[in-house]
């Protein structure tokens, strides 16, 4: 169970970074703002979800906060509400749906850096603007 957990989230993760990242990077092309997409995806690969204000550039922040923001939602608010939903229900107590999305929340964070990983494997030079 764990296991298929873990590779429907890695899935959806892996696709979403894929989307924001490179939607973020289209933006930036647009509007002609140079980014040095090699650099950017190493400052991401080493960090993906730490941003600091000031200590990142524009690109980085975005990009990190949208994926927090899909975090948040998926893996945060949706399993929070379901599981209250449910100990309401079944009459338990509300301690349990909190301590099971920390839960989920903790292990999707961890899996963060291998789909980061991931990604940044996936992209080579040839296909950097």
């Amino acid at each position: 169970m764990l296991k298929l957990f873990l590779n429907t989230t890695d899935k959806f993760l892996c696709s979403n970074v894929k989307n924001i990242f490179e939607k973020t990077e289209n933006i930036y092309i647009q509007n002609n703002t140079k980014v040095d997409i090699i650099s950017e995806l190493k400052k991401f690969q080493d960090d993906p979800l730490g941003c600091t204000i000031g200590n990142h550039s524009k690109f980085e922040t975005t990009v990190k906060i949208k994926i927090k923001i899909i975090l948040g939602i998926f893996f945060v608010l949706i399993p929070l509400l379901g599981f209250s939903f449910l100990a309401y229900i079944a009459s338990v107590k509300l301690t349990y749906p909190f301590l099971l999305t920390l839960l989920v929340a903790t292990l999707v964070a961890s899996r963060m850096e291998e789909i980061v990983d991931r990604y940044v494997a996936t992209r080579s030079p040839q296909t950097i603007y």
